[in-house]
């Protein structure tokens, strides 16, 4: 009797297959989600700095800074979809806005595992950071 060549795996590799990829998976998680954070991290950055453009813009036409987003849109200077953001980032302007100075902030929403914002002024310099879990992610890219 010929014994027929053995197809598929078993059982046994199957599983250690599985638990050789979870680990891969646990190890490369954590750099996942870093690496998420920092990519809506710059994106809040980005959207900071259309906001300052628009008030450049704005100075320009009325040799003051305007004292909301929404004063901003209205003039088509900004994109609507910024007044209603919410998540992962809320944007506002500060009241410190007048003829010299004004400061924007994009918050990170609450209720996840990351926390903190980022602000920019009037000469277009952004602080800030946001953290959780002893990561902190700042933004990665600057003048």
């Amino acid at each position: 009797m010929k014994l027929r060549p053995r197809r598929g795996f078993s059982l046994i590799e199957l599983m250690v297959a599985v638990a050789i990829l979870g680990v891969i998976i646990a190890f490369a998680e954590p750099s996942f989600r870093r690496t998420i954070e920092q990519s809506r991290a710059d994106i809040a950055v980005a959207n900071l700095r259309a906001i300052w453009t628009a008030q450049r813009l704005y100075w320009l036409e009325n040799r003051t800074y305007a004292e909301s987003l929404s004063d901003l849109e209205s003039l088509d200077l900004l994109d609507a979809t910024l007044l209603t953001a919410s998540d992962p980032y809320s944007y506002q302007i500060g009241d410190d806005a007048d003829e010299t100075t004004f400061t924007a902030t994009a918050t990170r929403a609450s209720g996840g595992a990351w926390s903190g914002g980022f602000t920019i002024n009037q000469t277009g310099a952004v602080t800030g950071s946001v953290s959780a879990s002893g990561v902190t992610i700042g933004p990665s890219f600057q003048d």
